[in-house]
Formats: C-alpha cells, structure tokens, sequence
C-alpha cells in the first residue's frame, strides 16, 4: 500500500505586492474592487500595469506615427490617474507602470523585476488596436508566471462589486500534480477566511450511464480523501465531491455557489495550442465568481 501523500498547509499567505493589468476598458474595471478588497485584507501595495502593445503603421509618416504614441501615452496618463484617485480614497498604495510591447512579456517582466506575489485581471477587455482578448492574455499569463493569477471575467455576480469575501471555495481537481499546484493557497485561503473548500472530481460523460457509478466513485473520494483532508484546516468545512458529465460545465455549475474557483495549470509548452478549447479557458470566461490559478511546478 502507497504511503498518504500529505499536501502541508502553507503560513499565511503573503500578498505584499498585487499587479493589477488593465487595458482601461469597462470591463477590465470589473476587476478594480476585488483588487481592492484583496490589497486591504492584506496590505498590499498595488502596481497599476498598462501594457500598449506595438501596431505597425505602414503608411504612416514617422512624425504621425510619433504624433499617435504621444497622444496615447497621454491617454493613458489621464487613466491612470483617475485610477491612483480611486485606490488612495480607499487608502489603497498604487504605482502606475506604463509599458509598451508584447502583453505577456512585459508583464511577465514586470512580475519578475518587482517581485509581484499575485496578478489580478480581468478576462474581458481588449488590447489596443490587434484586439488581443484578455482571456487569451490570462491564460499565457498563468501557464508562464511563477505567482499566482487571479482573474476576472465577463459574467462575474454582481455581489463582488460591491464585497468581497470569501466563505466558499470550489477546488476541481483530476489527482494530477498540475492539478494540487493551486491547493496549498487554496487551503491557506480557507483557513484565513474560516471558508468551506468543496473539492469536484469529474468522471466521464460515459459514466452517466453506469448504474454502479456511484459505488465505483467510493475508492475514488477515499482517494481524494486520503490526499487533501490532512492539509485542510480542522477549523474549515470540506466536501469532496464526485460527478459525471462534461468537465467545464460541472465545474460552472458548482462554481454558483462560490466565492472563488482555483485551479492547478500546466506551464506553457506543455499543453495544446488551442488554448480556448481547454476547461481551464472555458471556466475562466464564464465562471460567475473570481478564478484563481497557479502553475505547475510552482514557487512558493
């Protein structure tokens, strides 16, 4: 018989520098009172990020050309201001960072050279004039930085507009070690806010169809059991929970009743292209609550 892996419960996180990547859309402010409300839970200094990325004018003079850079940097200037009045009203610490490049690299530069410990977005703004949808940017992000990504999408409840807490967790897992490189934060989360933590394995669509499923999912929730409950607050509820069907709706569904969905990722290279196709993806643009994700191998 294997020996239990135990999965430790991590101190209290610390969240001492939050960057917040926005392209200044409506939608992207969605974000801005989940940054907040994480930035006063824990006292973290804020980095407003604003990344335009290069368009090439080809019938464009060098003077106009320069003409538009300016004028956009202004635009930006004026955002970010706006958006420095918003956090210091909430006595929130914020620094604007301007950039100009390749989205993904310059804020995985960023992260790096400031030593970021989470990286909130939303998942439905678009990027300057080559229209990069934010969700495409949230999942490179994750698949490439050490820290963890919260994000943020289109659908989110409206509740988290105006508060933000956390009291219900939802975990999906496959057992794999991608898929436990979020849980570590999502139990040091849970016994922070006292929240119940629901951990969702998802069977086959085919399995619907066996009358013994259910009596077959025992070993399974044994399992599951056996590999998370010694890392789960004795102070927090947990619910392990096994269902059938397809992997990304279960998950949305159950994701309702939450207040946070964390996943464990793949690094980039090690999945497919089509990134819009996997679970990951799909609950990210149209979860109802914030998702979190961290990859694997991660650093804590």
């Amino acid at each position: 018989m294997n020996a239990a892996v135990i999965v430790p419960i991590v101190p209290a996180i610390q969240l001492k520098r939050i960057l917040y990547a926005t392209d200044f859309s409506e939608g992207s402010r969605e974000a801005l009172p989940v940054v907040c409300a994480i930035a006063r839970r824990y006292d973290s200094e804020v980095l407003l990020a604003h990344v335009s990325p290069h368009v090439v004018y080809p019938l464009v003079t060098p003077e106009v050309l320069l003409d538009m850079n300016q004028k956009r940097e202004r635009e930006a200037t004026q955002e970010f201001e706006e958006l420095v009045r918003v956090t210091a009203a909430l006595h929130i610490s914020a620094k604007p960072i301007l950039k100009s490049g390749e989205p993904v690299d310059e804020l995985e530069r960023i992260v790096r050279e400031k030593g970021v410990d989470l990286v909130i977005l939303s998942t439905h703004g678009r990027l300057g004039i080559k229209h990069m949808v934010m969700g495409s940017v949230a999942e490179a992000l994750f698949r490439k930085l050490a820290c963890p990504v919260l994000t943020v999408g289109p659908h989110l409840d409206k509740r988290f507009l105006n508060h933000v807490e956390i009291k219900n967790i939802l975990f999906p897992t496959d057992l794999s070690e991608e898929s436990r490189a979020v849980f570590p934060y999502l139990a040091s989360l849970a016994h922070e806010y006292h929240a119940k933590i629901t951990l969702l394995h998802v069977l086959p669509m085919e399995t619907r169809s066996n009358p013994d499923a259910r009596r077959l999912a025992e070993p399974l929730r044994a399992e599951m059991q056996r590999i998370f409950a010694p890392a789960i607050s004795p102070e927090c509820q947990a619910e392990f929970v096994i269902e059938s069907g397809d992997a990304a709706e279960r998950i949305l569904q159950a994701g309702r009743a939450a207040d946070l969905i964390g996943f464990g990722v793949r690094k980039a290279g090690e999945v497919t292209n089509h990134l819009r196709n996997t679970v990951t993806y799909r609950v990210l643009v149209n979860a109802t609550c914030p998702v979190l994700t961290s990859r694997y191998p991660h650093q804590w």
